[in-house]
């Protein structure tokens, strides 16, 4: 049974009785208001149950008397006709961690020049994508069939001075959004910034482009090195930027770009923020360069980073891609550090004002992988290892002649950190 299932049922216990009626309600009018943007059962639960106050419970109690099951009964039993709504195109969702078949288990994509950097997984399509790094190119893995289709773009795949890396799914659209960068910001650490980078929104249903914006005329050249993305609620977009620290934000219409935020420094050749991650309405991020989380409220008119207390204190220093496993309802976060694995974070809260350092899941494995992301795929947690010890058959910083590449199922590492 996952974490976040614990969690969910430990939420029904004799405390929160008195509320049902509130959190029925309350997932009435959710479901009833979010019909189009297709919000997974789970999450629109959690969300009831936050607004009924269930969160302030303690999440370490996890008895389920028969009770507490008659009322989690009783109120699938309620939403059930508003699920089935939502999304009528697919069976009700089970309840549980997500609506697809369960996976898990090291894997092998066979591709012959894949080189992931980042990727992202479709709950409501239960797809994997892939951000193909030196091709620029998008790869679409079913994990269920082992299949992959790679999708490319005019002009910048296999165009050597690009690089495709960040790739997020939105669950509200069912689009996604892909981050095009300049590969020289990466390939000189921040000396070089210039070249062109770009954001698109990619339709996977009418396969096709829906915008391509270019983030190097709102930058300037003061800033470079974009390669993660997150959504806030509102479906606005944001591009987080490594050479300073950087955020831009695209709005839901896709007409309106910004900096967001910028590292008041404006030292391009120090490496700054990494990656991104989100809860509601707030917006995490690590930075290289004090080694610490930080936070931004996404409702403000510009961002404005608050440290997040770590206990006990830990630095990182070179890092990548973060996240936040769907399993573990957002109270555990996961840092890529290069050339050593990924650190493991936990807040119980799931406000991300302080969190626990439990410790870092080593790659032991062959030293010409790096660890640049994780990211869960049906119920297994994965790290992402981009093999940078390969020579490129162009030079540095170009593919190598690999056709194998490894998906580790880190899950087992992660709970054995969870139990302390």
């Amino acid at each position: 049974m996952t974490g976040c299932f614990r969690l969910g049922r430990a939420l029904f216990n004799r405390r929160v009785v008195q509320h049902l009626d509130t959190v029925v309600s309350l997932l009435r009018t959710l479901f009833t208001t979010t019909i189009r943007r297709k919000q997974p059962l789970r999450e629109l639960t959690l969300s009831a149950l936050a607004l009924a106050g269930a969160s302030q419970f303690p999440s370490e109690d996890f008895n389920l008397n028969m009770r507490s099951h008659r009322l989690l009964s009783l109120l699938s039993s309620a939403i059930l006709p508003f699920n089935t709504l939502a999304r009528p195109d697919r069976p009700p969702s089970r309840v549980g961690n997500n609506d697809c078949p369960p996976f898990s288990g090291n894997f092998t994509i066979h591709a012959y020049q894949l080189y992931p950097e980042n990727g992202d997984f479709d709950f409501n399509n239960c797809i994997f994508y892939v951000g193909i790094l030196w091709n620029s190119s998008l790869g679409i893995y079913n994990p269920y069939q082992g299949q992959l289709k790679v999708v490319e773009f005019e002009g910048i795949s296999h165009n050597p001075e690009f690089h495709l890396g960040g790739v997020q799914y939105n669950h509200r659209t069912d689009l996604l959004s892909i981050v095009v960068d300049a590969g020289a910001a990466f390939n000189t650490n921040g000396q070089d910034i210039s070249g062109t980078n770009y954001i698109m929104l990619w339709d996977p249903k009418a396969k096709k482009t829906l915008y391509k914006h270019n983030l190097t005329e709102i930058s300037q050249g003061k800033y470079g090195g974009p390669q993660d993305i997150e959504h806030d609620p509102d479906n606005n977009v944001y591009i987080v930027n490594t050479f300073p620290s950087a955020i831009q934000k695209v709005s839901a219409s896709g007409k309106n770009i910004e900096t967001w935020y910028l590292d008041t420094a404006d030292n391009h050749t120090v490496q700054g923020f990494g990656g991104l991650a989100t809860v509601g309405w707030t917006l995490i991020t690590n930075d290289q360069q004090t080694g610490n989380l930080y936070t931004f409220d996404m409702r403000a008119k510009q961002g404005t980073p608050t440290q997040v207390k770590v206990t006990p204190d830990h630095k990182f220093g070179a890092t990548d891609a973060i996240h936040l496993p769907r399993r573990y309802c957002n109270t555990v976060l996961l840092v890529a550090e290069n050339g050593i694995g990924f650190s493991v974070y936990r807040d119980k809260t799931a406000k991300w004002k302080e969190a626990e350092y439990l410790g870092t899941v080593k790659w032991a494995g062959d030293s010409v992988f790096f660890t640049t992301a994780t990211f869960q795929i049906g119920d297994a947690v994965y790290e992402n290892l981009e093999p940078f010890g390969d020579p490129g058959l162009e030079g540095p910083g170009t593919a190598g002649n690999r056709t194998d590449f490894l998906y580790w199922d880190v899950t087992g590492e992660i709970e054995k950190l969870l139990r302390g």
